[in-house]
Order: C-alpha cells, then sequence, then structure tokens
C-alpha cells in the first residue's frame, strides 16, 4: 500500500486592526515569503492558509482550526509561519502546539523570520521567550486601543457600532447622532406615556396594539445586522418586551448625553464583563437630545417607583394618582376602591388600613372628587401666582423651601470677601516669617510665638470660609429648584383638566391625613410635596362629596333594613303555620 504524502502548511495571518478591504498587503508578502522558501527547500506540495483580520489572541480562526483538523488526520507534515506571532500571540497556547501538540503528531515547524525548525533542537531554546515577547506587544497594543477609546469617549464621540434606537449615525461624522425621523417619534411617544403614569407591560401593550415595530426589526431592514430569526411571521415584529422599554427609558442618550465605557473586555479571552458605574463616562449635550433632561428626569423617577396600575385595557378607567397618594401616618401608599358596590364614586384608603384594619391605622378616607378639585384649585392659584409676578413667586417658593429645610437665605457674600481677603493678608505675613526668620531679621523665640499665632488663624479662616461656602452653595440649590419649577409651571399653563402627565411632572408626593370634624364641617389636610421645592403650602380643604356620599351609605342601610324586615315576616309567618298545624 503506498502510503500518502503529507503537504506543507503554509499559514499566514493579518490582525483585525491592520485589515483593509480584500487580502491585506502584508498577507500577499507573507504569501510571497513562504512559497518561495518552500520552493526552494522542497517542501511540496503545500497548501496555503489564510486568516485576514483576525487577532492573534483568537484561536478560533477559520483557516488556523481547518489546518489543524489536516494535522490530526495526517495529512501535514511541516508547518511553515513567517514569525511566531503570525501564529499566535498566546504563549502558553502557542507552546502547548509547539512543544506538545506538533511532535506528538511529529510535525516539523518552522518560524522563517525567527530562526525556529523544530528539526534543530536549539533553535528552540529562546521561542518560549519569544512566545512571551509576542504576547506582550498584543497586551500592549491592547492598553493603547483602550486608552484610545476613553480618550475619544471623554471627548463625548461615540464609537459603538450601531446606533441607539431613535438615532442615526450623522453622515458626516460617524462619532456623532442625529435623530432618525422614522423612530425619533416613537421614543418620544414612549417618554410620553411614562409621565402619563403607565408602566412598562401597558406600554408594551399599546406599541403591538398599535403594531410599532421593535428595535431590532429595523436593524433587520436596514441590513445592519442580520435578525431574521427573530422574525418567522408578521405578528413578532410587534413583540415588545418590558426590558427593552425599561432599558430605553434608562438610556442617557435620549436627553442629549452620551455614556460610554460601561464594559470592559478580558484580555485573551475577550469576553465582555460590566464595569462599575464609577468608571463609566458621562458627557453631557453631545447631540441633538430626543426628549427633555427634565422629561429624561421626571420619567427615570416614575419608573423607579413600583405603581399599580388599573387601566387594564386602553379603554378602562384610569386612577391619575397612581403611586402618588401615601398615608401620612404609616407612610403605606392609599389604596384606590369605590365607595359602596353600587356606588359611583370611587376613593382612596390607607393600604395599612386596607390590610390589617383600625388596630394598625386608620382610615385616612379621601374621595377621588375632593382630591381632584383640591389639586386642581392649588396648581392653578401656583398658574396665577408665576403669570402675574414670576420673580415674586420665585422669591416666595425661595423663603418656602429655605424654612421647610432650615436654611438661612442670606448669602453673606459681603462677609465672605472680607473672609478671603483676610485669609492671603494671613498666608503673606506668614510667607514673610519665613523670609524674616531666614535673614535673620526675627529671632527664633518670636518666629515659633507669631507662627503659632498666625497657624491658629489660618484654621479658624479656612472653617469660617468652608462653612460660608456651604451655606452660600446651599442658597443657590433652593434658587435653582424654584426657578426650574416656575418654569414648570409656565410650561403647562392655565390647566383645566387633571392629567396624569401633569401631576407625574409637577408632583413628587401627596402626604394624605386623617378626616377631621371642625365646626361640623369635616375638613382633611393634604401635604402636596411639588418637584424641586416640597410643600408650598398645606393644602386643607372642606369635602362636599363625603356628605353627598352619605346618601349612598343611607341608601345601603336601606336596603339591609328591608331584606331583615322580610326575613323578619317569613321567620313569623312560618311560626304561625307550625301553631296553626299543632292545633
Amino acid at each position: 500500500m503506498t502510503q500518502q504524502l503529507k503537504k506543507t502548511a503554509l499559514y499566514c495571518r493579518l490582525s483585525k486592526d491592520d485589515e483593509r478591504q480584500g487580502e491585506s498587503l502584508s498577507i500577499e508578502t507573507q504569501k510571497s515569503m513562504l512559497v518561495r522558501y518552500a520552493q526552494e527547500n522542497g517542501l511540496i506540495p503545500y497548501e496555503i492558509y489564510v486568516d485576514d483580520g483576525y487577532s492573534g489572541l483568537n484561536f478560533d480562526r477559520p483557516d488556523f482550526q481547518r489546518m489543524i483538523d489536516d494535522v490530526a488526520t495526517g495529512k501535514i507534515g511541516v508547518v511553515v509561519v513567517k514569525d511566531l506571532s503570525r501564529f499566535g500571540r498566546d504563549h502558553i497556547v502557542v507552546g502547548q502546539y509547539q512543544e506538545l501538540y506538533f511532535p506528538s503528531k511529529k510535525v516539523r515547524f518552522i518560524a522563517l523570520n525567527d530562526g525556529i525548525d523544530t528539526l534543530n533542537s536549539h533553535s528552540t531554546d529562546y521561542a518560549a521567550l519569544k512566545n512571551v515577547i509576542n504576547e506582550f506587544y498584543s497586551r500592549d497594543t491592547s492598553r493603547k486601543i483602550k486608552a484610545a477609546f476613553r480618550s475619544r469617549a471623554k471627548d463625548g464621540k461615540y464609537h459603538s457600532k450601531t446606533a441607539p434606537f431613535g438615532y442615526l449615525k450623522d453622515p458626516d461624522d460617524h462619532n456623532h447622532l442625529i435623530p432618525d425621523p422614522e423612530t425619533a417619534p416613537v421614543v418620544v411617544k414612549i417618554y410620553d406615556l411614562v409621565l402619563k403614569g403607565w408602566g412598562n407591560h401597558r406600554i408594551r401593550d399599546y406599541l403591538r396594539e398599535t403594531k410599532v415595530p421593535v428595535p431590532s426589526w429595523y436593524m433587520h431592514i436596514r441590513g445592519i445586522e442580520d435578525k431574521s430569526h427573530m422574525f418567522p411571521d408578521e405578528e413578532s415584529k410587534y413583540i415588545w418586551r418590558p426590558d427593552t422599554l425599561r432599558l430605553l427609558i434608562r438610556n442617557r442618550v435620549y436627553c442629549g448625553d452620551c455614556v460610554l465605557c460601561k464594559s470592559d473586555t478580558v484580555f485573551k479571552t475577550k469576553k465582555h464583563f460590566k464595569t462599575d458605574e464609577a468608571d463609566w463616562i458621562t458627557v453631557e449635550n453631545t447631540h441633538e437630545p430626543i426628549v427633555s433632561r427634565e422629561t429624561w428626569e421626571r420619567a427615570n423617577e416614575l419608573i423607579a417607583v413600583k405603581r399599580r396600575e388599573y387601566k387594564k385595557t386602553l379603554n378602562d378607567d384610569l386612577n391619575i394618582f397612581s403611586g402618588l397618594l401615601k398615608c401620612a401616618d404609616c407612610g403605606k401608599a392609599l389604596s384606590r376602591r369605590k365607595y359602596g358596590s353600587n356606588s359611583s364614586h370611587m376613593i382612596y384608603v390607607c393600604g395599612t388600613y386596607a390590610t390589617y384594619g383600625s388596630h394598625k391605622c386608620t382610615q385616612h378616607k379621601i374621595f377621588e372628587e375632593d382630591l381632584t378639585e383640591a389639586m386642581l384649585a392649588d396648581i392653578q392659584e401656583l398658574f396665577s401666582a408665576v403669570k402675574k409676578d414670576k420673580a415674586k413667586l420665585i422669591d416666595l417658593l425661595i423663603k418656602n423651601k429655605a424654612k421647610n429645610e432650615g436654611k438661612a437665605l442670606n448669602t453673606k457674600d459681603a462677609q465672605y470677601k472680607r473672609v478671603c481677603k483676610r485669609l492671603e493678608e494671613v498666608n503673606r505675613l506668614v510667607d514673610k516669617l519665613y523670609e524674616d526668620n531666614i535673614s535673620g531679621k526675627i529671632n527664633e523665640t518670636n518666629f515659633v510665638r507669631l507662627l503659632s499665632k498666625y497657624q491658629q488663624e489660618q484654621e479658624s479662616i479656612l472653617a469660617e470660609k468652608e462653612k460660608l461656602e456651604s451655606e452660600t452653595a446651599a442658597v443657590r440649590e433652593i434658587r435653582s429648584c424654584a426657578e426650574q419649577f416656575a418654569d414648570l409651571l409656565e410650561r403647562y399653563g392655565d390647566i383645566t383638566e387633571l392629567t396624569p402627565e401633569i401631576l407625574n411632572m409637577l408632583v413628587d408626593k401627596i402626604m394624605v391625613y386623617e378626616p377631621r370634624a371642625v365646626d361640623g364641617v369635616m375638613r382633611q389636610q393634604i401635604d402636596v410635596y411639588y418637584r424641586y421645592i416640597g410643600v408650598v403650602k398645606l393644602v386643607d380643604y372642606g369635602s362636599t362629596t363625603y356628605y353627598k356620599s352619605g346618601e349612598v351609605l343611607t341608601a345601603a342601610k336601606k336596603r339591609e333594613n328591608a331584606k331583615m324586615e322580610k326575613r323578619i315576616a317569613a321567620v313569623k309567618e312560618e311560626m304561625q303555620s307550625d301553631e296553626a298545624i299543632s292545633a
């Protein structure tokens, strides 16, 4: 039987960083060098294996694996590479092939430029060292690439493979984002629904019912990435997931910011892992926002709170106060229910009371009509104030917030300037003191005494300066909050009806107290915590629905009494019948 003639494998590789269209010039150079060597040294027949655009740390290269398969089946007797780095840059894996696997298969290994030929044992003495150097080169390159990415990230350069849903890559600058006219309105709609109090599941159902395609569908039809396996039928392209919506809403890219370097790779394995948030690079206002920063912040505040959704379908009743009402005594959320089985009135009661009864907390009952009327009147009053004199309202809001937080409003600018001036003087005196001590103008005793005095004064001034800076910063923050709230009021204008969007944009929470009787009138205190400024005033109103609802309660009692009278009559009739039979 004739023994099969083994061939020579001529292996060429170029990393992805140096890849160009088609085969790279370096690959062609490697081919020419290896073919010439094979022909001159009688290593015929030969076959060329090429991996163009693959890292030396990745050994799952197509032609590399094909070559190893040919070695395993005994088709190859010699492997020739330009140098060890072309074979690979992981010194452990390269060493295993060179020192263990190839010898076990009786395969000769040659690295031309490194002077390595396993037929000559002395030529492999420094192979391990060269493999380590090759890996070090790869590590160094990796560090440089990461440093370059972080540098670009700090400049706000967007460098992801694809643009986020709602955006396109700018044709003039692929590191810059521009709104996508086709998908940006979908993003705007999602944020609008969040501000209306909708949760992720309800938004998902709405997008499905209105047949809005998922982000993956746009990537597929635009040829960005093959996602055909995700869309076996027409309906599958409308299947939104709550997680997709949650990530979209949380993404700061939609308010114009770039958050980069959120993940990193493990050297050699190239596996991705999420980095700590402290290591993320955030650059604000790098591109045109799809939603305002205010809208983005409020939407994320809302989805951070688990809210019960009463609106199960698109046409049912909606709880516009969902997630906003809290019991002023136990802090539990208030639940919504009908006031009697046949009543059209809706009430809110303390969740603790509803679950455990009156031994844990009181009812804190409030009628929805009363609450809506009181909130609408309060917001309208604030809008009238901002419309009449915005500056005056801001001053009132500042005083109110400062009072609630126990902070002084006086910025003490003049005092701060005096403190800074005195600190500079003391610093100059200390410098002069040292000069006089060195020149001999002052003796050591006076030097020590004066230095101690000035150092104590320095410490005292620095403490006072830090305190004044803190107070000034607090006052500036209060003013900024008041101005932001006034701007919000202006944006929504003179409202005539409460909506979830208005409430969620203006209000953080509403604390509801137990109703109380005052001079024969039921009154109930509500603390409305508005965004940025907290409680403006205590809303204390007289309940009118409370008495109207009493009619419902009276009617229910009449029905119960009528039923009881019927039962009593039936019992009497039965007793009379029994007596007649006995007689």
